[in-house]
C-alpha cells in the first residue's frame, strides 16, 4: 500500500496516481453508478406519514447534472433514487406489516449493482438528518459489492467534512468510504475521473478527500463550476420526474394545484448574495450568482412539459431573483414562448427583490406561491444574523405582494437565535402581523455545521458538537414536532402556550423548552387566528386548500386545523363537512391536551356543528 502521509508531502503525480490506480484495477472508468439515500433512516421514517404521501420526494437534481457530464465522457451512468424506491414500495403495499423498509432499498441497490457492474459508486447526501440512512445504505453496498470504490458528495458530506469540528467524526461513520467530494462537483468528480484515466495530472484534483490507512489526504484547491459548466440540463431522463411527484410531495404549494399535477424542479441560478449566519448556502457554493443561459432554463422547462407532462415546477434556486433584467427576461420568454406552467419558489426569495414590476411579470408567467426569507422582525437580530432585508424591505415587499392575490405569500421566521429575547421575538411578532400575508412558517433554529452560527455557539458552549442524525429542523414532515417516539402530543400547537409572553421580564432570553410554547403561540396567531379576518374570495380558496392539506396530508390529528377548515367552509357559503366535525368531536374527546387548548381559545365543536363562530374567536 502507498504511503498516504509521503503522497502528501511529495505531492508528486506517480505516486498519487499509483494510490488511486489502486482501487480501479481496470483503469479507465466506464460505469458508474449513482445514487441518493432514502431521505431518513427506518428509525424517523411513518409509515402512515408516507402512505399519506406526505413526505418530500424530490428528483435528485444534482446526481442528473453529474451523470450528464459523466455521459459527454463516454461513460454508462445510471441514477438510483432510493427515496423514491421506499415511497414506492410503501404505497405498493397494503399494511404496515407487510411493508419492510429495509428490504424497499436493498432490493433495487441489488438490482442496480448486478445490472450495471459499476466501477465506482457516487453516493449525494442532501441532509444531516439523512446521516444514519446515508452511513447504513453505504455499508449494505460496501457488503455487496466490496471492490467497487465509493465517492461521497452532497451538501451534508460538504458542510460535515468543512467543519474540522465534525470532519474527524464524519468520516469514522464511513471507514470504509475511499473518496470524499466537498462543495459543487461538477468539476472535481470530472476532474477525477479524467485522472483515473490519465488525461490530466493530479493538479487538477481539488475539493476531494482520498480516505486510507495512513489517514485522509486533501486535495484542496477550489474548482468552482462556472457558468460553461452549469450551462447545462440533468439527465432527466435518469430521474424521472413524470414518477416522484405522483409518491411524495415537491414545494410548498402543491395543495393549490389539482392532485394529479405533475410536479419537478429546476434550477435557474447557483449560490445567493446574502451572508446570513444560519445558512450554509454560501459555504457550499461560494461567493455570488451565478445564472444559466435563459433560453437554456426555457429549453429546459419545454422538455419536462413536452416529454414528461410535467406542469409545474418548483425553482431550486437560493437567490432565484438574484438579476433583475434576467428574472424579467426569463419570466417575459414563458409568456412569449407559451409555456403554460405554473412555479413556485419554495426556497424563499430575498424581500428587496419583490418590485411590483417583478411581482406582475412573475404572476404573468405562472407564479402561485413565493416564500420570503425574512426570519425576525428586530432590527439588532437581522444585524446579527447578517439577514440583507430590513423590516422597512419586508414591509415594502409585503405591500406589493398583497396586490397580487394569486400568488399565495408566506414568510420564513426563526426564533431562538443566540442571545434573543422576548421583546425581541414580539417584534417579530409585530412585523408579521403588519406584513398581513398568507401563512408563517416558523421553526427553531438548527445550527448548521459550516456555518458561522455553529462555530459561534459551539464555541460560547451553547451547543455541542453535532449529532447529524439529530440535526431535523423543528418542522417538516421529518422535524421533531413530527417524531413518532415524542411523548406526549404529536404537535407543539398542543403545548399550554396561551400565556407564553407572560414572563416577569421581556428581555428575558426565553429556555429552549420555554421556545416551544413561544412557536406554538406563534402559529395560532399569525396562521389560524388571522384566517377569522380574510374576506378575498381568492385567498379564502387559497387558505382553504391549504389547511385542507393540513387536516388531510400533513397533521390530521391538528384540532386548530379541523377546526378552522370548518371555519373556511362556512365562510366561503359552503355547507361544513359532517366529517370533519366528527374528528374535531374525537380528537377534543380523547386529547386532553387539545381539549385545554380550545378551552383557553373560546373555541369549540358546537361552533361547526351550528355554523355560528363567535366574533373574534
Amino acid at each position: 500500500m502507498t504511503d498516504l502521509a509521503a503522497i502528501e508531502c511529495q505531492d508528486s503525480d506517480s505516486d498519487v496516481h499509483a494510490y488511486i490506480a489502486q482501487m480501479f484495477p481496470n483503469g479507465a472508468i466506464k460505469t458508474v453508478l449513482l445514487l441518493s439515500p432514502p431521505d431518513a433512516g427506518r428509525d424517523l421514517f411513518n409509515y402512515q406519514t408516507a402512505k399519506r404521501g406526505r413526505y418530500w420526494n424530490y428528483p435528485p437534481y444534482g446526481l442528473g447534472l453529474l451523470a450528464q457530464g459523466l455521459r459527454q465522457r463516454g461513460i454508462h451512468v445510471e441514477v438510483l433514487n432510493l427515496n423514491d424506491e421506499v415511497l414506492k414500495a410503501c404505497d405498493a403495499s397494503s399494511s404496515e406489516d407487510e411493508f419492510d423498509f429495509n428490504a424497499a432499498w436493498k432490493g433495487p441497490i441489488l438490482e442496480a449493482i448486478d445490472a450495471n457492474t459499476p466501477d465506482l459508486i457516487g453516493i449525494s447526501c442532501m441532509f444531516s438528518q439523512t446521516h444514519t440512512a446515508l452511513v447504513e445504505a453505504s455499508r449494505f453496498l460496501r457488503e455487496i459489492a466490496p471492490g467497487v470504490p465509493q465517492a461521497l458528495g452532497g451538501v451534508h458530506v460538504s458542510n460535515s467534512l468543512e467543519d474540522r469540528k465534525t470532519e474527524a467524526g464524519f468520516i469514522a461513520d464511513l471507514p470504509w468510504v475511499e473518496l470524499f467530494f466537498t462543495k459543487e462537483a461538477d468539476r472535481s468528480f470530472q476532474n477525477f475521473i479524467d485522472f483515473v484515466s490519465g488525461d490530466v495530472g493530479s493538479d487538477r484534483l481539488g475539493q476531494m478527500i482520498v480516505s486510507g490507512p495512513e489517514g485522509p489526504l486533501h486535495f484542496e484547491q477550489h474548482l468552482a463550476p462556472g457558468i460553461e459548466d452549469i450551462n447545462t440540463m440533468p439527465a432527466h431522463d435518469l430521474l424521472r420526474p413524470d414518477k416522484t411527484s405522483r409518491l411524495g410531495k415537491i414545494g410548498s404549494f402543491y395543495c393549490l394545484k389539482p392532485p394529479e399535477t405533475r410536479f419537478a424542479t429546476v434550477l435557474s441560478n447557483r449560490g445567493c448574495r446574502a451572508q446570513c449566519t444560519f445558512c450554509s448556502v454560501r459555504s457550499f457554493n461560494g461567493v455570488g450568482v451565478r445564472r444559466r443561459a435563459t433560453q437554456l432554463v426555457i429549453d429546459e422547462l419545454k422538455l419536462l412539459r413536452d416529454e414528461y407532462g410535467i406542469e409545474h415546477v418548483m425553482w431550486l434556486d437560493d437567490d432565484f431573483l438574484y438579476d433583475r433584467k434576467q428574472s424579467l427576461e426569463l419570466f417575459n420568454e414563458m409568456v412569449r414562448q407559451n409555456l403554460n406552467m405554473t412555479w413556485d419558489c419554495s426556497n424563499g426569495v430575498i424581500a428587496a427583490s419583490c418590485t411590483e414590476e417583478m411581482m406582475s411579470a412573475a404572476a404573468g408567467s405562472g407564479c402561485i406561491g413565493i416564500n420570503i426569507g425574512m426570519e425576525s422582525g428586530n432590527r439588532d437580530i437581522l444585524r446579527q444574523v447578517k439577514k440583507p432585508g430590513t423590516v422597512k424591505n419586508f414591509l415594502r415587499a409585503a405591500e406589493t405582494l398583497r396586490k397580487f392575490e394569486s400568488i399565495n405569500a408566506r414568510v420564513f421566521l426563526i426564533i431562538g437565535f443566540p442571545g434573543e429575547t422576548y421583546r425581541q421575538l414580539l417584534d417579530t411578532i409585530e412585523v408579521s402581523q403588519e406584513m398581513d400575508l398568507d401563512w408563517y412558517n416558523v421553526t427553531l433554529l438548527q445550527p448548521l455545521p459550516n456555518t458561522p452560527i455553529f462555530d459561534q455557539m459551539v464555541a460560547e458552549g451553547q451547543i455541542d458538537a453535532v449529532e447529524f442524525e439529530e440535526t431535523r429542523f423543528n418542522s417538516g414532515a421529518y422535524g421533531r414536532h413530527r417524531d413518532k417516539n415524542r411523548v406526549g402530543p404529536t404537535d407543539l400547537s398542543a403545548i399550554d402556550f396561551k400565556d407564553a409572553f407572560e414572563v416577569s421580564e421581556l428581555d428575558e432570553i426565553p429556555s429552549r423548552a420555554r421556545l416551544d410554547d413561544v412557536w406554538a403561540y406563534m402559529n395560532y396567531h399569525l396562521n389560524f387566528r388571522r384566517l377569522l379576518t380574510e374576506d378575498r374570495p381568492t385567498k379564502l380558496a387559497q387558505q382553504t386548500a391549504y389547511v385542507g392539506n393540513i387536516v388531510d396530508i400533513v397533521a390530521p390529528d391538528n384540532a386548530f386545523a379541523l377546526y378552522f377548515l370548518g371555519y373556511l367552509q362556512h365562510r366561503r357559503g359552503e355547507d361544513i363537512d359532517q366529517d370533519l366535525v366528527m374528528r374535531l368531536e374525537n380528537q377534543l374527546s380523547t386529547s386532553p391536551y387539545w381539549s385545554d387548548r380550545f378551552q383557553d381559545f373560546g373555541l369549540s365543536a358546537n361552533h361547526l356543528k351550528l355554523g355560528q363562530f363567535p366574533a373574534g374567536t
